[in-house]
């Protein structure tokens, strides 16, 4: 499930224009807003709808398990309601990015540093900049940095996990 390098010119536009909409309150909310409870809960009335935004590396809050880091970009819904998630990750050599796991909404990594290995449904697909995986609802995945560098990589979840 690799996509060349022609296919994510043709998907860049459309996650840039996503990125451009996101709202800032989505990403800068503080814990227990009504925005952070909906994105915990799921529930997707209650998300703030994406307005044009940037999002700043440098500022964006880290979260920390173990040696791996992620960055938040945000949680929020389009003017038609649908639901969307970006963050950042950087994974550490031989380190992978959670345990095994599957859902409803749709999902795709797009590699910017390292080697990562995308396993869905048992079956690896080896990633390196530029290049994505899309991961379809419902396939159990996870990711292990094969390489031996930091992997840094997006993740963009579509869709919901309530219907």
């Amino acid at each position: 499930m690799q996509y060349s390098r022609r296919n994510l010119g043709f998907l860049l536009p459309s996650l840039a224009a996503a990125f451009a909409k996101a709202q800032s309150t989505a990403s800068n909310a503080a814990p227990g807003t009504a925005t952070t409870n909906a994105a915990a809960t799921g529930d997707v009335e209650k998300l703030p709808v994406m307005k044009t935004h940037s999002y700043q590396y440098d500022e964006l809050p880290v979260t920390t398990n173990g040696k791996n880091k992620q960055r938040r970009l945000f949680t929020a819904k389009t003017h038609t309601g649908f639901k969307m998630e970006s963050h950042m990750s950087d994974i550490a050599p031989g380190e992978v990015n959670h345990p095994p796991h599957q859902h409803l909404r749709e999902e795709m990594m797009l590699v910017r540093e390292g080697v990562m290995e995308l396993t869905i449904s048992g079956v690896p697909h080896r990633l390196g900049p530029g290049d994505v995986g899309v991961i379809g609802s419902n396939e159990i995945h996870n990711a292990k940095n094969v390489g031996t560098a930091v992997a840094k990589y997006f993740i963009v979840n579509i869709g919901r996990d309530d219907v």
